[in-house]
């Protein structure tokens, strides 16, 4: 088998008027003694191991060429660096690639391989290598975070899991707080934590947040720092709740007895 592709990338070379090289040669058989995917790092730390005098440079030279010959492609890109596979007898797959961790998992489907060739006789087109990826976070990294909202670190934003039934959460409601919610923590002030809903920013007590399940998504920049001593006002803490009636979202419409609008008031102030 071996012998077979060097002796196709030796055809390959002299169609396109190259100079075929014993170099270019170690670098093939190097990439075809790897499992699963690689990098040029990984690649030439391989060569290295075997004692191969071959320079980055020369890796990253030989690389396009044994992509145009159908040899290997790119399946993926992570860390400013592309990520390689090789394509030689390997059926039409999918990756998940996991944009936490970086964990890539390969999906054969036979009815994906299927489905490809069809359309492929279709359209009347020779395919020569494929490339499908699938973006998202791996059941692990959903696993490790998800936390409760107290434990949220300043500039993440998070999906609200779930929230209480008492009184103080219906009052999060009547604010704009949901179930599946996003919000971003702006600032953590000891017992008090700064969040934003959307336009709106709400003062939450660490108590309370400690009663909110939420998934960690993504992280972002904030601003610089607001006075704590303001966003620790107690009447942002104590502002009574106008809902009469417990279980109903707050209509309220006059901006004084509304508690959404008090809080937006006071963090104007800001």
């Amino acid at each position: 088998m071996l012998e077979e592709i060097l002796k196709s990338f030796r055809d390959f070379i002299r169609k396109k008027g190259l100079k075929y090289t014993s170099e270019r040669e170690e670098i093939l058989e190097g990439i075809l003694s790897l499992d699963g995917h690689f990098d040029v790092e990984e690649l030439y730390q391989r060569l290295k191991q075997k004692n191969k005098k071959i320079s980055k440079p020369s890796i990253y030279r030989s690389i396009p060429l044994f992509i145009e010959a159908g040899y290997i492609q790119e399946v993926y890109r992570q860390d400013g660096h592309s990520h390689y596979e090789v394509t030689i007898n390997k059926a039409p797959h999918l990756h998940f690639l996991c944009l936490r961790c970086g964990k890539v998992e390969e999906i054969v489907d036979p009815e994906l391989e299927s489905f490809i060739r069809t359309k492929e006789d279709e359209k009347g087109f020779k395919l020569l290598t494929h490339h499908l990826e699938s973006f998202g976070i791996c059941e692990t990294c959903q696993k490790a975070e998800t936390t409760t909202l107290d434990m949220v670190e300043k500039g993440k934003v998070v999906e609200v899991l779930d929230l209480p039934t008492d009184v103080m959460c219906k009052k999060l409601i009547a604010m704009g707080l949901r179930k599946g919610e996003l919000l971003k923590v702006l600032q953590v002030c000891g017992r008090t934590m700064l969040v934003e809903i959307g336009n709106s920013r709400i003062v939450i007590n660490k108590e309370l947040a400690s009663r909110i399940p939420v998934k960690i998504v993504r992280t972002e920049k904030v601003a610089e720092d607001l006075p704590c001593e303001l966003i620790n006002e107690e009447s942002a803490l104590q502002e009574p709740c106008p809902i009469k009636d417990k279980d109903a979202v707050c209509q309220i419409k006059d901006e004084k007895g509304c508690p959404r609008n008090f809080l937006i008031k006071l963090l104007s102030k800001l």
